[in-house]
């Protein structure tokens, strides 16, 4: 009989193991107090086996963190090549909050970092120039200093005020989407 602790897993499944425990604690006690240790009993492995995978904590910091910055957004924009319009910058923004809704913890483990260690990565400026980027890359909006601030100002607003009702965060989406729309016409005249 395999107990699931010692089924051998394949090298990607063990570092989705180890990401997932490593989020964790990281949530738990913040980024400095952590140790590989902990990471690695929290993992149910040995530290060998943690480093086998990941070269050191901040390694395995931002294997957790980047998708989670990143790649959900870079979804939804990539479906927008070439144009938006109200209703596409409504479920941009509608995701957006779900999305924070779902990953609370580490999105205010990011932050946190992001404000205890503006020496090394800040990663709100990673996400801004992600935004950015992504915008420009799809000509989407161009390089627009008040919708970036409008639209990130809009999904940290949701994590320390959170809203559960998908009806009144639509709401909200729309409310946002007509301003910027609003504000890009105002640009073309």
């Amino acid at each position: 009989m395999t107990d699931e602790s010692t089924k051998r897993l394949s090298r990607e499944d063990r570092r989705e193991q180890i990401i997932e425990a490593a989020l964790d604690v990281f949530i738990e006690k913040g980024y400095a107090a952590t140790t590989t240790a902990e990471i690695a009993k929290s993992a149910g492995i040995s530290e060998v086996t943690l480093f086998r995978n990941f070269t050191s904590k901040r390694d395995l910091f931002f294997a957790g963190i980047e998708p989670i910055l990143f790649s959900p957004l870079e979804n939804d924009i990539s479906q927008m090549s070439g144009g938006i319009d109200k209703a596409q910058i409504q479920q941009i923004i509608f995701n957006r909050i779900k999305f924070l809704e779902q990953n609370r913890g580490v999105v205010k483990l990011i932050l946190n970092e992001s404000m205890l260690n503006q020496d090394n990565e800040n990663y709100i400026h990673k996400m801004v120039i992600n935004l950015k980027t992504l915008f420009d890359k799809n000509r989407i909006l161009g390089d627009d200093e008040f919708i970036i601030r409008l639209l990130m100002g809009s999904f940290l607003s949701f994590l320390y005020q959170p809203e559960t009702n998908d009806q009144r965060i639509q709401e909200y989406a729309n409310r946002i989407a007509e301003i910027i729309i609003d504000s890009q016409e105002k640009r073309k005249r």
